[in-house]
């Protein structure tokens, strides 16, 4: 008799939103965490004495209707809308803030060009019909690109949906507008949590479904707060959460998945197990090399990640003082999340340097104080900021992340500094976490924060591999649930939610 009916590996915040549905359909499920702590990369930790941030991931978007059909708010899940959503400052002192509402954002737009405030309402107005077409994709499995084509046929949309899917956003938006700074601050919506340069086929989707959703949260307690309810909500249900419990492997017999093996050497059976990690380590790591054939082996080996984020944690004696929106009292600009991305030439041009394996001497970055919203992360007059300095590549052309860590920093602190003279002077303390660090502490393979390249090639029915993207795999009884899956990475859950309506569709002839 099997220990439990489903053992889930890793309690990452789609770990725990799969784990939550099975156990709520009723099944004996246990989820193993590596680390002392739930939530994968989706944690808040105490880094310095009294001081709490969102080491990894740090801004949620958990789709509604998992946040209703798990009651996360009764399990104490407090979310804000951040409004505005973005603050974007530029070199030459001016700035630009993105607003849930539109006329604001025109408004915005219109002290950099009259001709993209004009054009503002007509591409704000598709990206959001283009969302309330696709959104519903979200949580099902991911349809065949024929039949996704087909899904847009006979609305106003069809040609313009075919041009996201198939277009950079650098192309999407210099078609649609003229001034380079809007250009860049919307840039970064295309290109944030990805690998992707502007020019990338692809990142006119992730743009569209950013820009066109318009409307994150801030969770009070930092990201962590979110994996903290999704526990208590499974727990409630009767399930378990193991930490301390890393999987050595994952076990098989006669073609199907028996349970896991502990590092310590104990065992863990059940009929179904899901993973939570990555495609690549999963298939490649923690399965017994003969298990799956040689091809599939070979697709799964050719997959990219190519990991280029650094993150960056910092406390500080208040908050950033910027050149483009002085003061160091609690404003809009401190709430908002900050995108240091002028021009797509900027963006682009650290995307290429990391491309060839080089750190960008001018990394893009994307920022978030969380004090700004919540005091109850720092002793008083402390401040936070969570960092991503882009396109810092996992796979260097010459030396390596011992050597040339201090350097990226480095790079990063100093273009902060351009933007917020005086920040250096005032930071506290400072972790800094490359992409192999990513890979050591989280599990990323090569850092990859969405565990695979977004790329059209590796995503809906691409995801993770063509032909196998509906959460299955060759192994009867192993399912995958993590952002290796359809729909992709953020803290949005939908990969867990996907993965556990597959299990249980499966089960149904057995129930």
């Amino acid at each position: 008799m099997s220990d439990f009916d489903v053992v889930i590996l890793g309690a990452g915040h789609n770990g725990l939103t799969c784990g939550a549905y099975l156990a709520k359909a009723g099944l004996k499920v246990c989820v193993l965490e590596r680390r002392a702590i739930p939530g994968g990369a989706t944690v808040t930790e105490e880094l310095w004495p009294g001081i709490r941030i969102s080491r990894a991931s740090y801004v949620p978007g958990m789709l509604d209707r998992i946040v209703s059909d798990l009651e996360l708010v009764r399990h104490g899940l407090e979310l804000h809308p951040v409004d505005p959503q973005n603050f974007a400052p530029f070199p030459s002192g001016r700035h630009l803030f993105t607003y849930l509402s539109d006329e604001r954002c025109q408004k915005e737009l219109a002290r950099f060009s009259a001709r993209d405030a004009a054009a503002f309402p007509r591409f704000s107005r598709f990206l959001r019909q283009f969302v309330e077409t696709v959104e519903p994709l979200l949580l099902t499995p991911p349809p065949e690109l024929n039949d996704l084509f087909t899904f847009f046929e006979g609305t106003q949309f069809e040609e313009v949906a075919r041009q996201i899917l198939l277009t950079s956003c650098a192309d999407f938006l210099t078609e649609t507008f003229e001034s380079e700074e809007v250009q860049g601050a919307f840039a970064m919506n295309g290109v944030l949590n990805t690998s992707m340069g502007p020019d990338t086929i692809g990142t006119s989707y992730i743009l569209a479904m950013a820009l066109g959703k318009r409307g994150y949260n801030y969770a009070v307690g930092g990201t962590g707060a979110v994996s903290q309810a999704l526990a208590r909500s499974f727990v409630s249900s009767g399930g378990m959460v193991r930490t301390n419990s890393p999987v050595r492997r994952i076990l098989v017999s006669q073609g199907r998945a028996t349970g896991v093996e502990l590092a310590d050497g104990k065992k863990v059976s059940a009929p179904i197990v899901v993973s939570n990690a990555d495609p690549k380590r999963t298939f490649l790591d923690l399965l017994e090399e003969g298990t799956l054939d040689a091809e599939f082996i070979h697709r799964v080996s050719k997959l990219r990640a190519f990991g280029t984020s650094l993150k960056i944690n910092l406390a500080m004696t208040g908050p950033l003082d910027f050149k483009a929106r002085p003061g160091t009292e609690i404003g809009p600009q401190h709430q908002a999340l900050t995108d240091v991305g002028p021009s797509l030439a900027y963006i682009q041009k650290a995307y290429d340097a990391a491309k060839w394996g080089r750190l960008p001497e001018e990394p893009p970055l994307s920022i978030f104080c969380q004090t700004a919203w919540d005091g109850t992360m720092a002793p008083p007059g402390v401040h936070t900021l969570s960092i991503i300095a882009k396109y810092n590549p996992y796979i260097l052309a010459s030396g390596d992340w011992t050597t040339l860590k201090e350097k990226a920093v480095e790079n990063a602190l100093t273009v902060l500094e351009t933007y917020a003279p005086g920040t250096r002077a005032r930071i506290l303390h400072l972790e800094a976490l490359t992409p192999l660090d990513l890979e050591n502490l989280i599990g990323f393979t090569e850092g990859n924060v969405t565990h695979l390249d977004q790329t059209l090639n590796q995503m809906l029915s691409f995801r993770p591999l063509l032909g196998w993207a509906h959460y299955r795999t060759p192994i009867d009884g192993l399912y995958l649930c993590g952002a290796g899956t359809h729909p992709g990475g953020g803290v949005k859950g939908a990969p867990g939610h996907n993965a556990a309506h597959a299990i249980l569709e499966d089960l149904k002839p057995h129930r």
